[in-house]
């Protein structure tokens, strides 16, 4: 379980939502077809980049939790139509630094992954828009921490089928138009391999060389694996025209946890707040 200050950030998150969409329901839409900030379809390479913050739990390496500060970057292609939205992320890598409460190990948590996703276009109605479908999605998760000798290396790698559905709407408020995306993904299916089975990294072999330990394989289901996404966005078109590229900012948490062998489970939470980069191609 994550500690109660984890719990208490979620909980913000949760009310600021809650009240989010409260306030939406009595706002008045503004739904003109004209609005300059309204995204051009066509295809756009995506930049992404922002800051991080990671919560880690792994009973391989210790029953302690860790968290730290990070970054991550992502290159993709995006393509969007009125009947559906399609995405590959091509380079998604994040990188966390992080300490325990103790402050006396540090845990070095980089991370790489490739997507495919594809919406369908489910209620095009002029007021707001949800898109459904699902991602395949495969990456992994390394953790490093070198003062703990030959139990400093472990790693997850997953592949795995998430449905996923995005609502969108313009409301508004402060005598503005906001462009507000919300976005919700999760597990049913997958498989990992984790490295190692047990907390030891490396151990002498009987030649008194060194050799690695060994590894645990599986199918993923709900039962023992986990995977949330859900994030908010605020939608902007770069002014002029003839500029048909936008962006969007917004806070993203992303969350994995899973049942190992032995007992021996992870878990990992990122808190994420992105800037995103579109610039149409076609």
């Amino acid at each position: 379980m994550f500690p109660l200050k984890q719990s208490r950030v979620l909980n913000s998150f949760l009310v600021f939502f809650l009240t989010l969409s409260f306030f939406c329901e009595f706002s008045s839409a503004a739904n003109d077809e004209t609005d300059s900030r309204r995204v051009t379809r066509g295809i756009y390479y995506k930049m992404d980049q922002g800051a991080t913050w990671g919560v880690l739990y792994d009973g391989r390496m210790s029953n302690l939790h860790y968290s730290g500060p990070g970054g991550l970057i992502n290159f993709g292609r995006h393509a969007q139509r009125s009947s559906y939205i399609s995405e590959w992320s091509l380079a998604r890598l994040q990188y966390n630094y992080s300490k325990p409460a103790h402050k006396n190990t540090v845990v070095e948590n980089p991370g790489a992954g490739l997507r495919y996703m594809y919406l369908k276009n489910i209620h095009p109605k002029k007021n707001y828009y949800i898109f459904a479908g699902g991602e395949i999605n495969v990456f992994g998760n390394l953790r490093m921490a070198p003062r703990l000798g030959n139990s400093y290396l472990w790693v997850d790698m997953v592949g795995e089928i998430r449905p996923r559905a995005d609502l969108f709407f313009n409301k508004v408020f402060l005598r503005r138009n906001w462009n507000i995306e919300l976005t919700a993904a999760t597990s049913v299916f997958g498989y990992t391999m984790r490295i190692p089975e047990y907390g030891v990294s490396f151990e002498l072999s009987e030649d008194a060389g060194v050799k690695t330990q060994g590894f645990e394989q599986k199918f993923l289901l709900p039962h023992n694996y986990a995977h949330i996404t859900t994030g908010l966005f605020i939608r902007e078109s770069f002014r002029g025209e003839s500029n048909p590229n936008w962006f969007r900012v917004g806070y993203v948490w992303d969350f994995y946890t899973m049942a190992g062998a032995h007992n021996l489970n992870t878990s990992n939470a990122l808190h994420q707040l992105v800037l995103e980069l579109y610039f149409r191609v076609r």
